[in-house]
C-alpha cells in the first residue's frame, strides 16, 4: 500500500507543469477575481422561539428584529379556520419565510409575502430563516 501511494505521488508530481518565462510575465499582470461564497453553517440552524402578540383591539402586529447567520426565528400565533392572514417580510435577498399550519403543512416555503384563508384552527408557525445576518420587519395581519 505504501509503495502504491508513493507511485501515485510521483506520477502526480511528474504531471505538474512549470510556467515558461512568458507565462510567468502574464501571471504577474493577471487579475484574480473571486466569486462571493455564501457562508455555510456547520450544524443545523439554531431556532429562537418567539411569539406574535397583537395589541388589544388590533388585527396587525409588526416586529422589527435582526437575525444572525445560522439562526432561524420561529414565531407562533393562534388563529381560527376561515380567518384571512397576511404576512409580509421586508429584508434583504437572502432572508425568507416559511409558514406552517397546525397540521404541519407549509402554506409558504421560501417567500417574503403570503395572503390566504387559514384552513384550520390552531397554532401557526412563521419561521424567518437566513443565509446572512440581516435586519428585518415582519408584519402579520389576521382578520
Amino acid at each position: 500500500m505504501k509503495k502504491r501511494l508513493t507511485n501515485i505521488l510521483l506520477l502526480a508530481a511528474s504531471l505538474t507543469l512549470l510556467p515558461t518565462t512568458a507565462d510567468a510575465r502574464r501571471l504577474r499582470t493577471a487579475t484574480l477575481t473571486l466569486a462571493p461564497v455564501s457562508a455555510q453553517c456547520r450544524t443545523t440552524d439554531t431556532t429562537v422561539p418567539k411569539r406574535i402578540r397583537f395589541a388589544r383591539g388590533r388585527t396587525t402586529a409588526v416586529v422589527k428584529d435582526a437575525i444572525r447567520l445560522c439562526t432561524s426565528h420561529e414565531y407562533k400565533l393562534r388563529a381560527r379556520a376561515g380567518q384571512t392572514m397576511n404576512v409580509n417580510l421586508v429584508t434583504g435577498k437572502r432572508t425568507s419565510l416559511t409558514i406552517s399550519a397546525p397540521d404541519g403543512n407549509n402554506l409558504l416555503d421560501g417567500g417574503k409575502d403570503w395572503t390566504g384563508e387559514l384552513p384550520t384552527s390552531g397554532e401557526y408557525i412563521i419561521t424567518v430563516g437566513t443565509d446572512a445576518t440581516a435586519r428585518y420587519t415582519l408584519e402579520v395581519t389576521i382578520r
